[in-house]
């Protein structure tokens, strides 16, 4: 699916020098409520009730969004569409010392209720998203591409290549099937060298992913999170998020973290692997069980986290 990126970048261009309340804008009534911490039982149950019956629900538009481990002066926040009795829709995001913002490019943080009125919905979010901005001079709001004509002019867009969704629903033999044979045979013969893959359970477990994760980093040149931080973001948000490791001779040579929402969408959040064990195709066989996991869990789609196509181990 494609993705469209909404900026907002001052109140006087956003609503050409008007200072209308936010529930006025398009002479509309709306009805919102903002969340910076976990909900309350009730307002959870209906948010809950609002992601069962979305077609895109995935971690990041769950009340466990609150359970992330958010650092240096962000603060995150969720914006729910109120209608009646029920949550239609929910936004979550960040909230920087100067600007807001919800989603990335390759992962929209919002969702709508199937039987929702979008267009409302979409009114009531946007409302609750300027309410949240306050005198922000940039608003930044990530969307789906079926979602863009619910945007008003007051925002300027600018499109984004797909993200490649997997469906699940068609279940891993025929998702298999549609492998290309490069990839079944990397597949199978990861299997035959005697690699295995399971699901990290223990803080020794996420200790062996890091020494992977480490190795991984210096050798790309990217900044290395010490090792707490991903203890701490495993064990917070445990829920909705899984490790798998795959090991050869009892080693840790690479892993995959997911991140889902029940019942709804897994996204690919991380992936390291040792180079020196590379020729065993670790990672190939990674993303298969992580398919496999996913359908025996009923998830219904496979999400990776970068805008481009699914990593290789997983193309057909």
């Amino acid at each position: 699916m494609s993705t469209f990126d909404f900026s907002r970048f001052d109140e006087e261009e956003a609503v050409n020098g008007s200072r209308a309340s936010p529930a006025m804008l398009n002479g509309t009534h709306t009805s919102f409520e903002i969340l910076h911490g976990q909900p309350a039982s009730s307002i959870e149950a209906r948010w809950r009730a609002c992601l069962a019956d979305s077609d895109f629900p995935t971690h990041y538009t769950a009340p466990e969004y609150f359970c992330e481990p958010i650092r240096y002066g962000k603060d995150p926040f969720a914006v729910l569409s109120i209608v009646g009795e029920h949550v239609t829709a929910v936004m979550t995001g960040i909230h920087y010392p100067d600007r807001v913002q919800s989603g990335l490019s390759n992962r929209p943080q919002i969702a709508f209720s199937r039987r929702a009125d979008r267009s409302r919905a979409m009114i009531n979010l946007i409302a609750g998203l300027f309410r949240e901005a306050g005198p922000a001079k940039l608003v930044d709001l990530f969307l789906w591409s079926d979602m863009a004509g619910l945007v008003d002019a007051r925002f300027r867009q600018r499109p984004y290549r797909g993200v490649v969704m997997l469906d699940l629903s068609r279940g891993p033999d025929a998702l298999f099937r549609k492998f290309s044979q490069t990839r079944r045979n990397n597949i199978r013969r990861a299997i035959k060298c005697g690699v295995t893959v399971d699901l990290a359970k223990s803080r020794d477990d996420v200790s062996a992913y890091y020494a992977v994760y480490v190795d991984w980093a210096r050798r790309v040149g990217s900044q290395i999170s010490p090792e707490e931080h991903l203890q701490e973001e495993f064990f917070a948000t445990r829920r909705n998020r899984r490790l798998l490791l795959a090991r050869y001779n009892g080693k840790a040579i690479a892993g995959v973290v997911l991140r889902f929402f029940p019942g709804g969408v897994v996204e690919h959040a991380a992936n390291s692997s040792l180079q020196s064990a590379l020729y065993l195709r670790p990672n190939d066989l990674l993303h298969w069980r992580a398919i496999e996991w996913a359908c025996a869990e009923g998830l219904t789609k496979y999400g990776p986290w970068q805008h481009r196509p699914l990593p290789s181990a997983v193309r057909g």
